[in-house]
Parts: C-alpha cells; sequence; structure tokens
C-alpha cells in the first residue's frame, strides 16, 4: 500500500517571496545601471570632451595646423567645431569653414555638414563604404584673395575602407560667376569627372562666359601630390556659328596658381 508524503505546509509559499524577492533586486540593479548611464550621456560635457580629442588628433599630426573657436551642439555621437581652419606646408589653400557639424551613427555611419559661407554643403557615408555628397561651397573658404564664387557640389561613390582607397566615384561642379588666379573670370560652368581605378576622366566642361568651350579629357592622379597630377583636354571653342578645336596640357594645379594665401 503506498503512503502518500505531503510537503511541510507552507514550503511552497515560503520559495514564491524569496524568488519575487531576488527578481526585484535585479531590475532594481539594473534601473539603477541605466539611471546611471543615462546621466553620463546627458551631463558629461561633451563639449569639453570632443575639444580634447581634437587637440589630441592634431598633435598626432604636426604637418596640420588646424584650429578653431569652439566647440558646441556636442553628445556621445557627435558635435559642431565653430571657426574651423587648416593649412600645411606646401599647400596653396588654407581651408576654412564658418562650422563643422560630425555625427556618428550606425547608418549612416557618419554624417558631416559644413558651412563655408553660404548653403551648406553635407557629406553622408554608409558601412558599405558608400557615400553621396551635395550642397553649395564658398570658394572665399580656400583663404585665397584670387578665388571667389560659389560652387554647387553633387558628388557620389564608393570608399574602401579596408584599403583606405577610392574605388570609384563622380564629382559634379555647377557655378554661375567664378574668378580665379590671374583675374580669370567664368560665368555658367559646369564641370563633371569620373574617378575609377587610379584614373580619372574629365567627361565634361563646359563654359559660356567669356568664350563659349565644350571639352572633355583625362587625369592621371597621384595621390601623394593630388595638384601635380597631369591633365590633357581636348575640345572646341564656339565663336558665332563658327567652331575651331583645340588641345591643351598641363597639372591640376596649374587652375589654382602660384599666389600667395590671404592673411
Amino acid at each position: 500500500m503506498k503512503t502518500e508524503q505531503t510537503r511541510p505546509e507552507g514550503e511552497g509559499a515560503a520559495s514564491c517571496p524569496e524568488q519575487g524577492s531576488r527578481w526585484l533586486r535585479g531590475a532594481g540593479f539594473a534601473a539603477l545601471c541605466v539611471g546611471l548611464l543615462a546621466g553620463l550621456v546627458l551631463y558629461l560635457p561633451w563639449d569639453t570632451i570632443w575639444h580634447l580629442g581634437l587637440r589630441q588628433y592634431a598633435a598626432r599630426h604636426p604637418e596640420l595646423r588646424m584650429s578653431w573657436q569652439n566647440v558646441d551642439r556636442a553628445g556621445m555621437l557627435g558635435f559642431r567645431v565653430n571657426g574651423f581652419a587648416v593649412e600645411a606646408a606646401g599647400w596653396n589653400v588654407s581651408p576654412r569653414m564658418q562650422w563643422v557639424d560630425v555625427r556618428l551613427g550606425v547608418t549612416p555611419l557618419l554624417t558631416v555638414r559644413v558651412d563655408s559661407g553660404g548653403r551648406e554643403a553635407r557629406l553622408v557615408y554608409f558601412d558599405s563604404g558608400a557615400f553621396d555628397a551635395q550642397g553649395q561651397v564658398n570658394l572665399a573658404c580656400l583663404g585665397r584673395r584670387d578665388i571667389q564664387g560659389s560652387l554647387d557640389v553633387r558628388s557620389d561613390g564608393v570608399f574602401l575602407r579596408a584599403g583606405n582607397v577610392l574605388e570609384k566615384g563622380f564629382l559634379d561642379l555647377r557655378g554661375v560667376s567664378l574668378t580665379l588666379p590671374g583675374n580669370l573670370w567664368l560665368g555658367d560652368v559646369a564641370l563633371a569627372l569620373a574617378y575609377q581605378e587610379g584614373s580619372l576622366r574629365i567627361r565634361s566642361f563646359t563654359l559660356r562666359e567669356p568664350v563659349q568651350i565644350r571639352a572633355e579629357g583625362t587625369a592621371a592622379l597621384r595621390p601623394d601630390a593630388l595638384l601635380r597630377s597631369p591633365y590633357t583636354v581636348s575640345g572646341e571653342v564656339i565663336r558665332g556659328r563658327e567652331t575651331f578645336p583645340f588641345s591643351t596640357a598641363g597639372v591640376l594645379g596649374d587652375f589654382l596658381g602660384h599666389a600667395a594665401l590671404s592673411e
């Protein structure tokens, strides 16, 4: 004959409150950690942290003379730096921006917005290596007295992080009125460039004033000395109903001349 074993009275009832108490303690500890993390994110002096980070970057790259006024609109994943400028020995330009806004994320990985003194320009970079840029750049930001005007910019392509190289890219530049070194004035100018595997193709160059020009060409880029990259261009000059063929060659730095930087 089987005998029925009974659990001591109160044993099951006692275990439930004990398990519930452990759960509550765990939940309370997790809430405390979340609260501390939120406090760090919200109240850390991120502007100071990013400022120090920029100073460390500048110290590790003494060949670049970087300066800025201040850092604001800062958070854990981004900041804005105001009055940013950079120059280096051998450069004949000195880029200066009213502000540069940098934001990190997942998709996209990086978003950079720049105000060079006109409409802003924006660059978006994805984890696949693809990038997209568009907006307007004021050429006065180059720090040259003899370069004036604004360019509408549109670009896209793929930059491989693994090899730190540009795989392919497209760049479209358009300006209504530009002044270049040597008092060269250009009206209604457009330039379209395509890059792939180290070769740059000048897909089209058009100019309406002071003369009408249609041209195309190629350039062999030198990453170590970009402005010394050689190019060849051929096309035609249009005068009334007549066209005159032409061809020319040089280096990309010819467009910037050798005038001194503005003070």
